[in-house]
């Protein structure tokens, strides 16, 4: 029985012939007959990778050797490596392709069709990679990146970023960075573009005082300002006219909202596919977006910091609207006051 791909040929052959006749059309004959092979390169993680240094493998990869083994051991053990799944009779991609071919994508800007090559995979096989190993880690996921739930947590959270600039009542900082896109397959690009007319992704994180994500969601673009409120500060607006008190306020305020756009930062300097994803699904690119996210936790959590490249955006955001609105507002600006007096 002839496969899909053989059907198509035929079909394309059987147009052709029905056709007058040209030189044209006789070459392009010969090349739907012939099966064009992509040259890949043979053993590059026994010849390459496995003989590189520890600082070159952290230059290539963005993280260390250490970190890259933990995450093929936890690959390898967890439901999403198909150890006994060799497709179309092929023998079975090993645990450390896995982990090494997405890690290689996310880490560089390069395609889909480069990455197989380089670890002798087909273009396809490398899909089925990176959906598993996205899998596991949207699994780990609610394990690594999680709110602090118990008043121990809080307020050790919160003395630690009190030492930063000596900000009271910080528990995390907010804020949203646009992930660049290309406009998705069968969608309106207008519905994804951001106030700069470009196709992206907002990601929307909150941060604790050691640069690590608390919560992470991740949409179309969405450019509304953060309202204040009694539980979300926002920094005084500076139209000239700003009292010493106020000006001070706004310095430790800075100073401690900065980490939101470090932690932005790292994680694009680290995963520098996220500074512009080609992807047609919106879905792939969100799972590449949220599976970066953990991993960024998960390199902090074992001690691998890349401090390196790190590019911040400034943005403070702030608006208001109706009754309801108003006492919100009211309530955040009274707190907002408070603690500007007790910071003399």
């Amino acid at each position: 029985m002839a496969t899909s791909k053989e059907a198509k040929a035929v079909l394309c052959l059987a147009i052709l012939s029905s056709s007058s006749s040209s030189s044209e059309d006789e070459e392009f004959v010969a090349l739907l007959k012939e099966r064009v092979k992509l040259p890949k390169i043979k053993n590059f993680v026994d010849e390459v990778l496995n003989k590189l240094s520890d600082d070159q493998f952290q230059k290539y990869f963005r993280l260390q050797r250490t970190t890259v083994q933990l995450l093929i051991n936890k690959f390898q053990n967890s439901k999403y490596f198909p150890k006994n799944d060799g497709h179309g009779g092929r023998v079975p991609i090993p645990a450390e392709v896995h982990t090494y071919a997405f890690l290689w994508f996310a880490g560089n800007k390069c395609t889909t069709k480069d990455v197989g090559q380089r670890f002798n995979i087909t273009e396809s096989s490398f899909h089925r990679v990176m959906d598993r190993f996205m899998g596991f880690l949207l699994e780990l996921g609610p394990d690594i990146i999680k709110m602090p739930k118990s008043a121990l947590e809080l307020e050790q959270i919160e003395k630690e970023f009190r030492k930063v600039a000596g900000f009271p009542g910080v528990v995390g900082c907010i804020d949203g960075t646009s992930i660049t896109i290309r406009t998705p397959a069968h969608k309106i690009k207008s519905t994804y573009v951001n106030r700069h007319d470009i196709p992206s992704l907002t990601l929307q994180g909150i941060c604790d005082y050691k640069r690590r994500f608390i919560d992470v969601f991740t949409g179309i673009p969405g450019d509304g300002a953060y309202f204040i409120r009694p539980w979300l500060l926002t920094p005084y607006k500076d139209y000239g006219k700003l009292t010493p008190d106020q000006v001070n306020y706004n310095k430790k305020f800075c100073a401690t909202r900065v980490l939101i756009e470090n932690t932005f930062g790292i994680l694009k300097s680290r995963f520098r596919q996220l500074t512009r994803l080609d992807m047609k699904s919106v879905v792939t690119a969100t799972k590449i977006i949220i599976s970066c996210c953990i991993l960024h936790n998960f390199c902090i959590n074992v001690d691998d910091v890349i401090i390196d490249d790190i590019e911040y955006e400034e943005r403070f955001q702030e608006g208001a609207r109706g009754e309801t609105e108003w006492q919100q507002r009211k309530k955040g600006e009274d707190k907002r006051n408070n603690i500007k007096m007790s910071l003399i």
